[in-house]
């Protein structure tokens, strides 16, 4: 009860209406542990058809609720925003990891800050995909 107050709040806070479609797609996102594949969600939400289910997702990546964790050939993987994203900016300075074997992906934060630059350019975002073998499945 508690955590759906928590994300009508944050849907307030980023100018979306606490609906019950977004309420529940953000609570099946939320509640995973990691980066979540889009095929879980409709699994989770069968009741969804898929054009609410991709607009839904839209308004939260467009508010910086959530985000695409790795785009792969036959699923995509979204996961819960820091509170440094907005509306207008994502903020992921982290690695999305990809396990080779068990095929989950999480947002992991590096030992040091990732920080680089390409000259004659300017970075607001970027993403950083690594592949391997998990914690758990080492």
């Amino acid at each position: 009860m508690e955590e759906n107050i928590l994300l009508k709040q944050l849907l307030r806070e980023r100018k979306l209406k606490a609906t019950s479609t977004r309420l529940e797609v953000l609570s099946v996102i939320s509640g995973y542990n990691k980066a979540i594949p889009f095929s879980e969600i409709q699994n989770a939400l069968h009741d969804f058809d898929r054009v609410t289910l991709y607009r839904t997702i839209n308004s939260l990546m467009k508010s910086g609720i959530i985000h695409k964790a790795s785009v792969g050939e036959k699923e995509t993987f979204y996961a819960v925003c820091s509170s440094k994203c907005s509306w207008d900016s994502h903020n992921h300075k982290h690695i999305h990891f990809k396990c080779s074997n068990c095929k989950a992906v999480t947002c992991v934060q590096a030992d040091s800050a990732i920080n680089f630059a390409i000259p004659g350019h300017t970075i607001n975002n970027f993403e950083i995909e690594a592949t391997g073998i998990c914690v758990a499945c080492n």
